[in-house]
C-alpha cells in the first residue's frame, strides 16, 4: 500500500517533477476576461505574465471542486493506497473547504486533509519535504503528524517590485501606488498563519534583499531541510537574492521555483523571496 500526496497548482512546483516526487499536481482555472487556461497545462508562467501585462484587470482564479479530488482520490483509494491531500492554505482558497468535502466521502479509508497554511514556493517546500519524509519509509500517521510540525515552521518572505498590481488587487490605494513607485517603495510581505501580510516597505530591491534576511535571521533556520528561492518573472532578482543569502548565512541544500498565476496574480512580476524551514 503507497501513500499518495496531492496538491494543486498554487504550490508552483512544475508538472514535470510529479514523477521524481511521486506527487500529483491538480491544476487550478486562471481566466483572463473570457479565456480560460489550465495553470502550468494551458499556460506556463512565462504566458501567464505576458498577459498579466497586457491585461488592464486582474485574471480570476478557480478553486479545485470537490468532484476533481474525488475522481483522484478514488483512482489510489480503490488501489489500496492512503492519500494525504495538501491543498493551498484555506486562509486563501476554497479549494482547502473543497478538499475536506472530498475526503467526508472517504470516511472509511486513511484519506486526510491538511491544512497547509502555505502557498506558492513555501507550499513547493513542503510538499518537497513531506514527499521525502514518505519515501524515507514513514508511516502514514507518522507522516501525516510529521508534516503537520513542519508546516507550522515554515516562513516566506519576499519583496514586490512593482506596486501595480497590489493597486489592481485592492491592497494598495491608487495614489499610495504612484508615490509609492515614485519613492522606489518596495513592499516586504510574508506568509503567516495561512495569510499574506505586509510587513514592511524599504526603497530599492537591494534594500530589500537585505531587508528579507534581517526577517530571516530572527528565526534559526533548521537546516535538516532545504531552503527554497522564488521569483515572479524575476530570475535576476532571485539570482541577486541568493547572492546576499550565500554572504549572510549558512545552508545545504536549496531549490528554486517561479511564482506562478495563483499568487503572481497579486504580487506582479519582479517579486522575488525565500521560504525555509525554522527550527
Amino acid at each position: 500500500m503507497a501513500i499518495r500526496i496531492i496538491t494543486d497548482s498554487s504550490c508552483d512546483l512544475p508538472y514535470s517533477i510529479q514523477e521524481e516526487l511521486g506527487i500529483d499536481i491538480i491544476p487550478m482555472l486562471i481566466s483572463f476576461g473570457k479565456e480560460e487556461y489550465l495553470d502550468g497545462r494551458d499556460m506556463d508562467a512565462l504566458r501567464f505574465y505576458e498577459l498579466l501585462r497586457q491585461s488592464e484587470e486582474l485574471p480570476k482564479t478557480t478553486q479545485i471542486t470537490p468532484p476533481q479530488f474525488e475522481d483522484i482520490i478514488r483512482s489510489y483509494v480503490d488501489s489500496g493506497d492512503s492519500v494525504i491531500l495538501m491543498p493551498i492554505s484555506r486562509e486563501l482558497s476554497g479549494t482547502y473547504a473543497n478538499a475536506c468535502m472530498a475526503c467526508a466521502s472517504f470516511p472509511d479509508d486513511n484519506v486526510v486533509v491538511i491544512d497547509t497554511l502555505a502557498v506558492t514556493f513555501g507550499l513547493g517546500l513542503l510538499i518537497r519535504i513531506a514527499a521525502k519524509l514518505r519515501d524515507s519509509g514513514m508511516a502514514f500517521d507518522e507522516l501525516t503528524k510529521k508534516i503537520n510540525d513542519v508546516k507550522s515552521r515554515i516562513k516566506l518572505f519576499a519583496v514586490v517590485g512593482d506596486l501595480n498590481y497590489l493597486r489592481l488587487g485592492g491592497r494598495l490605494s491608487s495614489a499610495g501606488a504612484v508615490l509609492g513607485t515614485l519613492l522606489g517603495i518596495k513592499p516586504i510581505i510574508t506568509v503567516a498563519d495561512g495569510k499574506v501580510f505586509d510587513i514592511d516597505r524599504v526603497r530599492g530591491m537591494r534594500v530589500g534583499y537585505n531587508r528579507i534576511l534581517d526577517h530571516v535571521e530572527k528565526h534559526e533556520i533548521d537546516t535538516d531541510y532545504p531552503i527554497s528561492f522564488g521569483h515572479s518573472d524575476a530570475p535576476d532578482f532571485m539570482t541577486e537574492l541568493m547572492k546576499v543569502a550565500d554572504e549572510r548565512m549558512d545552508h545545504k541544500e536549496t531549490c528554486i521555483s517561479g511564482i506562478g498565476p495563483i499568487v503572481g496574480t497579486h504580487v506582479g512580476p519582479g517579486a522575488a523571496g525565500i521560504a525555509f524551514v525554522a527550527k
